[in-house]
């Protein structure tokens, strides 16, 4: 592997190398922390051979070769960052290095064949620097969900651009969605299958150290190495004995709402719980009418509330749990 680094940013450039000394030394574990977008983040420990398993999966997948250009713009805190620089490691690749911000590609000028952005990051550069972002030969995002608007716009590239699914706890992906192609479910890598105990997707990975995993994403299984997803059971919102997927609601409503938001359950006498809204956003007015050409009356939500700035994690995901704790001081709309 040959790493060039295209940042100035020395505590950076000193992440890198403290991994690599970490991944070179005698200890057969990685220490790495959860996402804690659904609660506490915590440390674990990964063994370094699912660490190696991993990245040659999904070189197999994308079909990566000896010698081509990666970029790691990804936080090396993060799963997703220590594992750009373990494929680069085991995959021979030549790593270029960018800083961690919303326009990582602004310094790159040669051909990047294999990169991991979050959606912020490709939101942005498809602004900034679409040339450079379309000329990525395999692309994959994950982190944070993508939006609706996002997705339509990643339709049009003519190279491989994924979706991931995964976790810390499985050592970053271990399925992708194609949405260069418009697929809707996500595909297994090799040797990884899929079943599912009520709805709750179950992984089973041998090769990564996991026999039965059961997992909080709501899925449809199509096959043992397919699926749709559809969203967190820890999220579900239950509603006068409806229970709703607020994920599902959320991209029934992203192309009529301009700001980031999410929807989720408060405490309430009648129905147990009911729906709100939470806009990242000063106080506006938000059209009733306009949320009722998507939803249905047992779906609209009853109050929105406005929070300036949500919690977020390293890798750019919406922490709603912090983010709520923020609600009670929050302006509000009741619709």
């Amino acid at each position: 592997m040959q790493i060039t680094f295209l940042t100035k940013d020395e505590q950076l450039i000193e992440e890198v190398h403290s991994f690599l000394r970490e991944w070179n030394n005698e200890s057969p574990f990685v220490e790495t922390k959860t996402s804690g977008s659904t609660g506490e983040a915590k440390t674990i420990r990964i063994e370094k051979k699912y660490m190696l398993a991993s990245a040659k999966m999904t070189g197999d997948f994308l079909k990566l070769k000896e010698g081509q250009n990666a970029l790691l713009c990804l936080s090396t805190k993060t799963i997703g960052g220590k594992m750009m620089l373990v494929r680069s490691i085991v995959l021979n690749l030549n790593l270029y290095v960018s800083d961690v911000c919303s326009t990582p590609l602004e310094l790159v000028n040669d051909t990047i064949h294999f990169a991991a952005m979050v959606p912020l990051q490709v939101s942005a550069s498809i602004k900034k620097t679409p040339k450079q972002l379309k000329s990525i030969h395999q692309l994959i995002i994950g982190g944070a969900p993508i939006s609706r608007e996002l997705e339509i716009q990643l339709h049009d590239f003519s190279n491989n651009v994924y979706q991931t699914f995964g976790m810390t706890e499985t050592i970053s992906h271990i399925a992708l969605r194609k949405l260069s192609s418009g697929e809707q479910f996500y595909s297994a890598l090799s040797d990884i299958s899929f079943s599912t105990e009520d709805d709750c997707l179950i992984i089973h990975a041998p090769n990564l150290g996991i026999e039965k995993l059961i997992s909080n994403d709501i899925v449809e299984l199509i096959s043992p190495t397919q699926f749709l997803w559809k969203g967190r059971s820890d999220f579900i919102i239950n509603s006068g004995g409806i229970k709703h997927s607020p994920e599902e609601l959320e991209t029934a409503l992203s192309p009529i709402l301009n700001n980031v938001f999410f929807l989720t359950g408060i405490p309430d006498t009648q129905l147990g719980q009911k729906i709100v809204l939470i806009i990242e956003s000063v106080e506006e007015e938000i059209d009733k009418k306009q949320l009722s050409s998507v939803l249905n009356n047992y779906q609209l939500p009853k109050e929105v509330y406005f929070i300036p700035i949500f919690a977020r994690t390293d890798s750019g995901k919406i922490n709603r749990t912090e983010t709520l704790k923020n609600i009670s001081n929050a302006p509000k709309q009741v619709l």
